[in-house]
């Protein structure tokens, strides 16, 4: 310590030969540059040709990027319609996934930020309900969002979903206790049950749920993620005349960049450019 330029140039330029991806060879760039600040020495990293090495490297390296398709109302009607019936209202495991789905789409939710949502965390009102996002990617100081989330008079309103989940499974009084976690079922009285355990709904559950959902109404589970609730939430107000500022408030996002990464237009949106072009 400290490594040299040429010595770490050498390195980068072996990952590129080894057409690792190039998330790999910025992860190797940025833990070399982070051991050698804590280490207090100087650092090879702050080097300008490392720094055109790695731009050189990603875009040798740098693929197609294919985004799944956001999910839309039409489709969270239909898991509702399936799911959300009045002979299932009853059931915890049905009712969890149309709330969980629901608020996620309405609030713009990471996962990470659905997951972590505890009981403390929603407020119901009259005309809304208010989801605190305690901390999310984007607040590292975790000072906190509220995401405000309207009633509606639709079978899909994600506050009536969302209440008649914590009530069936009993866990409306509990303020610590995690929202989406793990159930079981009990063969003896034919329910399902919140588990014991606190702890939050894995991803991989979670996607499986998500799948298994969009399977059941015909769809090719591979054009979706748990991201589509999300981008799905955005797409569909920026559809609809959402201004950018709320749009931005609501997602909780930095810049405008990273908000239209979450957007996909449709394609009468896109062709109005040229309609109005006079020609």
């Amino acid at each position: 310590m400290p490594a040299s330029v040429s010595t770490v140039a050498v390195y980068l330029s072996s990952l590129v030969q080894k057409s690792v991806s190039e998330s790999v060879l910025s992860t190797n760039f940025y833990s070399i540059k982070w051991h050698h600040d804590i280490s207090l020495c100087a650092n090879p990293c702050d080097s300008k040709i490392l720094h055109l090495l790695m731009e050189g490297g990603k875009r040798i390296l740098s693929k197609p990027i294919n985004k799944k398709e956001p999910i839309t109302p039409e489709i969270l009607k239909k898991i509702v319609d399936k799911y959300g019936q009045d002979a299932n209202k009853n059931n915890l495991s049905h009712v969890r996934i149309c709330s969980m789905f629901l608020l996620g789409f309405s609030g713009f939710l990471r996962f990470s930020e659905l997951s972590k949502l505890k009981v403390k965390n929603i407020s119901f009102h009259e005309l809304h309900m208010s989801v605190h996002i305690e901390g999310s990617k984007t607040d590292v100081y975790r000072r906190g969002n509220n995401v405000l989330i309207a009633r509606t008079s639709k079978d899909t309103c994600p506050v009536y979903w969302l209440k008649l989940y914590l009530d069936l499974a009993g866990i409306s009084k509990s303020p610590e206790d995690f929202i989406f976690r793990s159930i079981r079922y009990f063969k003896s009285s034919d329910s399902y049950k919140l588990c014991s355990c606190n702890r939050p709904i894995s991803y991989t559950r979670a996607r499986e749920l998500l799948r298994d959902a969009l399977a059941s109404v015909g769809l090719d589970t591979k054009c979706f993620g748990l991201h589509s609730l999300r981008s799905g939430g955005a797409t569909s107000a920026a559809e609809n005349n959402v201004s950018d500022r709320l749009l931005k408030l609501h997602g909780r996002w930095k810049s405008d960049l990273s908000r239209d990464n979450y957007i996909k237009d449709s394609t009468s949106n896109q062709l109005s450019v040229t309609k109005k072009l006079n020609i």
